[in-house]
């Protein structure tokens, strides 16, 4: 057919052919043609390999449905609220059900949003400071940070010390994947107050130096004190988190006496020594924002020197 339509058009190369005759030619053209690609797409859709690939894309969509993976936030958020929606039972017996699954719908999706960190390490050591004459506690916290769709976010660090008891951040230190390393000694606090929440927080600027890079790893010295004879130590996660561990080792007369760690929908582990001296505490899943730790070191009471005193309220 494209050999006559090659011949055709010598032959009635004139200006002042019948158009019904030049429509004849063309269309006897694109049969021919489509006759070719009908051929070898035949001739593909018999191998093996052109099979496999459908079949692969027919279980994507319809048995994995990965191209839910693809759409937009709203689109995804839609998604989900046409698969999770609550049972005609349970909207009649708690009518506002719907909007317990659209609130964890939508913070699901906010993740995006959020720097998540992984390889979280505490390790802490407690022990008497002379010099003050108040619990020490130095910690060493060290962990990878990934950006959000907007980047990475500044680092905060503080303390809820309103009243200022001397705790300090010795250093903040940043790597990026090259090995570069960005220092930052003794960040100065300021008083800040947020709805109440009075502390003294320093900011950390990482937006830059993290620009365009697919994550940070930060490590932080931080000394906090307690009183003459206890101190509380409190962990909490701000971010979401993929596991974390908290070492924590007592110096001297100093003892673990109490503790409570907070963790929801996540297996943690918990080991004290015999002696209360050392306490380890080993999650290795996915912790939400507010997840955290608190844990009571003191000198028993016995063991407290009869030169210093006690407080009224111990």
């Amino acid at each position: 057919m494209l050999l006559t339509t090659i011949i055709l058009d010598i032959q009635f190369s004139t200006p002042s052919l019948h158009i019904a005759i030049r429509i004849g030619i063309r269309a006897l053209e694109s049969i021919g043609l489509a006759i070719i690609i009908a051929a070898i797409f035949s001739f593909a859709s018999g191998t093996s390999a052109f099979v496999e690939k459908i079949r692969t894309l027919l279980e994507d969509i319809i048995v994995k449905r990965n191209f839910l993976a693809n759409i937009d936030k709203e689109g995804k958020k839609e998604a989900l609220k046409s698969l999770i929606q609550p049972t005609f039972s349970e909207a009649n017996k708690y009518p506002n059900i719907g909007n317990y699954y659209g609130h964890f719908i939508s913070k699901t999706l906010e993740i995006s949003e959020k720097s998540v960190r992984s390889n979280y390490q505490i390790t802490c050591r407690a022990y008497f400071d002379e010099t003050k004459g108040k619990i020490a506690v130095e910690g060493i916290y060290t962990y990878r940070v990934y950006p959000s769709v907007n980047g990475f976010k500044n680092i905060i660090v503080g303390f809820q010390e309103p009243n200022g008891t001397g705790s300090y951040c010795s250093y903040v230190s940043v790597s990026d994947p090259n090995g570069e390393r960005k220092y930052f000694g003794n960040p100065e606090l300021e008083a800040s107050d947020e709805g109440g929440d009075k502390s003294m927080r320093a900011t950390i600027p990482i937006k830059d130096f993290g620009d365009r890079k697919n994550h940070l790893d930060v490590e932080l010295s931080v000394t906090e004190y307690g009183t003459d004879h206890w101190a509380l130590i409190k962990f909490q996660a701000l971010q979401p988190t993929d596991g974390f561990r908290f070492n924590l080792r007592c110096d001297g007369e100093l003892k673990v006496r109490e503790h409570a760690i907070f963790v929801v929908g996540a297996k943690y582990y918990l080991d004290v020594s015999d002696c209360n001296k050392n306490l380890m505490v080993s999650c290795n899943q996915w912790i939400n924002e507010g997840t955290g730790l608190c844990i009571l070191v003191s000198i028993p009471h016995e063991q407290l020197s009869s030169s210093t005193p006690l407080p009224d309220a111990a």
